[in-house]
């Protein structure tokens, strides 16, 4: 969890020729875990940060897909849309 003693800061490595922007991967990595906490605005985080909200969904949908070792996740088997019924 974030404490006010550790900003988080996201910290650029560079910048292309089409004006992208290159990440740390630390400090990317901790402000998707700080998005993954109960309670937080993603939306509000990215805005503290200079990132775009868009970039910063994508990078949590990604991390959520894998977990320790690699693999995406085992997901709930999705529900038919119409279930028969039998009058």
């Amino acid at each position: 969890m974030i404490t006010p003693e550790e900003p988080l800061r996201l910290e650029t490595v560079g910048v292309l020729r089409n004006g992208r922007r290159r990440y740390d991967p630390a400090s990317k990595q901790r402000l998707v875990e700080a998005c993954l906490q109960p309670g937080v605005s993603l939306a509000g985080l990215a805005l503290q940060h200079g990132v775009n909200a868009n970039l910063l969904r994508k990078w949590v949908a990604k991390r959520q897909l894998q977990n320790g070792d690699g693999q995406p996740e085992a997901r709930a088997p999705i529900a038919p849309a119409f279930i028969p019924v039998r009058a």
